[in-house]
């Protein structure tokens, strides 16, 4: 089963014959809110604000459901009081948040759940124009050769392929369709008129976004189809799966909302768990490749969330065969870590073929400082258990933010971030392909040996608008490692850097502006200017922008 292409054209066949069939316009809540959808950012606001409580930030997307309950739970918040009965929170957070939660209800149908069919033809829609004269290109992968993912820092991410050098106008169209309870549809597409400056590329092009079907039974829900998945604790954040990470083929297992686990582990707290076994498509390397990651999130307190993530990228075109058996071992990495691997010694057993990543994020938010919050996330890449310790050096890698909700005002916020990226992070010795699908990272676009730096400020003058101000400085390296074992036992891994060349420097700053008339209409201002130093490690400057008009319509 190609789930690229069978999968697909089975899931518009679905969706088809859902939009005929249903009578009724309510909603149910089974279909997700894809993550792209501006109602994330007031969740995440009101996670700043500390009104939520049993909502697990680093595992998206959301059902309608679940966005009720948050709308529930938020409000029953906001109304209670304290052991000396005063009410929970100041005068300007609870206006700041009952804002937030009316333009939420309006988007969630006033955060009620209907056992009626729901249809939408015209689910939302968005025409956006984009002009840039930034290149896009690949990154070395310093350990192998170039995967075949490309990058371009100015830009944002999106779903599908990114804007080409020139101009490009873009057209998508969102359905919907909910028949049953516990049946949801959804599907995006998008299409595409472009003035690019490589006459090699099509002027015009369309995708197929997203499609996916989600049958829940009670608190379990399976989806099948292309999906949008983020594991992240901020926008613009994710080693794994990033805030912005591309769609992907696959068929998934999930809560629909938290649970808690009975007895003593319930000391844990709210959980959340997703696992994802997903087709990355078409390669150059290790074609139609698969993906096998899953996800355990806990809250055990409602300013504390923790999460553990595993992922592993195996088979595709060349690979060797593995016994079932060996295949489960390797997907355990509480057991997997702890043997010493066989790759070459054709005598023996041959071990699974495979790249493994391991990490955990967190956030804490610190109601005694007014509500500062801090995040981060650690990724290894290839790894065993003499190579763990190297989580917090060069071979790992790290994520770090501040988020200040109140910056001398209740509409002005900051957030302060760090990144650094592990000499080995996505490439692989046989998986030269990445950690990508369709020429795309899943995770952080920084790349492998890369660092950034940035502050974000955000101003909110009114619950319809939104300015934000971003400073990012990124440093690309183009040295290349050389890791090896040097005992016999293979106890002690080495890292050395082979060679290397001046860094390029990246400097860049970004405004977006959005203006939400109220829960149909959003207009969207995007701009940027970025100087790059030593450009493409050759020397030289270079400076570059961006700039990007954008008008959604939601049903």
């Amino acid at each position: 089963m190609k789930v690229s292409n069978s999968i697909r054209n089975r899931l518009l066949a679905c969706v088809a014959s859902a939009l005929l069939l249903a009578p009724a316009l309510y909603a149910q809540g089974t279909a997700l809110v894809p993550t792209s959808d501006f109602v994330y950012m007031d969740i995440d606001r009101l996670a700043e604000l500390g009104v939520l409580d049993s909502v697990i930030i680093g595992q998206r997307p959301y059902s309608r459901r679940e966005l009720a309950r948050i709308i529930r739970v938020a409000r029953d918040r906001l109304d209670t009081v304290d052991h000396r009965s005063r009410p929970r929170f100041t005068d300007d957070v609870t206006t700041s948040a009952n804002d937030v939660l009316h333009r939420i209800e309006r988007f969630a149908d006033g955060g009620d759940v209907l056992n009626e069919p729901v249809i939408s033809l015209f689910d939302g829609a968005s025409l956006t124009f984009t002009s840039t004269d930034a290149n896009r290109r690949g990154f070395p992968a310093p350990h192998t050769r170039s995967i075949e993912a490309t990058i371009d820092p100015l830009a944002a991410r999106r779903l599908g392929m990114p804007a080409a050098r020139g101009q490009t106008g873009a057209l998508e169209l969102s359905q919907r369709a909910e028949p049953l309870g516990w049946l949801g549809f959804h599907a995006r597409e998008r299409i595409e008129r472009r003035s690019p400056d490589d006459t090699l590329l099509d002027r015009t092009k369309s995708e197929l976004l997203l499609a996916s079907m989600r049958a829940r039974f009670r608190n379990v829900a399976l989806t099948v189809g292309r999906e949008q998945f983020t594991w992240s604790q901020n926008a613009e954040d994710g080693l794994f799966l990033a805030s912005d990470a591309p769609a992907l083929d696959q068929i998934s297992l999930a809560g629909d909302h938290p649970f808690v686990l009975p007895s003593v582990l319930r000391y844990l707290g709210p959980m959340q768990t997703t696992i994802i076994f997903a087709d990355l498509g078409q390669s150059v390397a290790r074609s139609h490749s698969k993906l096998l990651t899953y996800k355990v999130s806990i809250q055990p307190t409602t300013s504390v969330e923790i999460g553990g993530t595993f992922m592993n990228h195996f088979g595709g075109t060349g690979a060797r065969k593995s016994s079932l058996g060996d295949r489960i071992i390797d997907f355990l990495p509480f057991i997997d870590v702890f043997r010493k691997h066989n790759y070459t010694d054709s005598t023996r057993a041959i071990d699974v073929e495979s790249d493994k990543l391991l990490g955990m994020d967190g956030r804490v938010r610190l109601p005694v400082l007014g509500g500062v919050t801090l995040t981060g996330e650690l990724l290894i890449d290839d790894f065993d258990v003499h190579r763990i310790p190297k989580l917090l050096t060069g071979y790992g890698s790290q994520t770090f933010a501040m988020i200040f909700p109140e910056l001398g005002a209740p509409d002005v916020s900051l957030k302060l971030s760090a990144k650094h990226m592990g000499t080995i992070t996505y490439s692989h010795n046989q998986f030269l392909n990445g950690i990508t699908t369709r020429g795309r990272l899943l995770g952080e676009e920084l790349g492998p040996d890369a660092k950034s730096y940035s502050a974000q400020l955000r101003w909110v003058p009114t619950p319809g608008a939104r300015l934000e101000l971003e400073g990012r400085n990124a440093i690309y390296s183009n040295a290349t490692y050389s890791g090896f074992y040097s005992d016999p036992a293979q106890t002690r891994f080495v890292v050395q850097k082979v060679s290397h060349t001046a860094d390029e420097l990246r400097d860049m700053l970004i405004a977006s502006l959005i203006l939400q008339s109220d829960d149909v209409i959003a207009l969207t201002l995007r701009g940027g200017a970025e100087r790059i130093r030593n450009v493409d490690f050759q020397g030289g400057r270079r400076r570059d922008y961006v700039a990007e008009i954008a008008l959604r319509l939601n049903h």
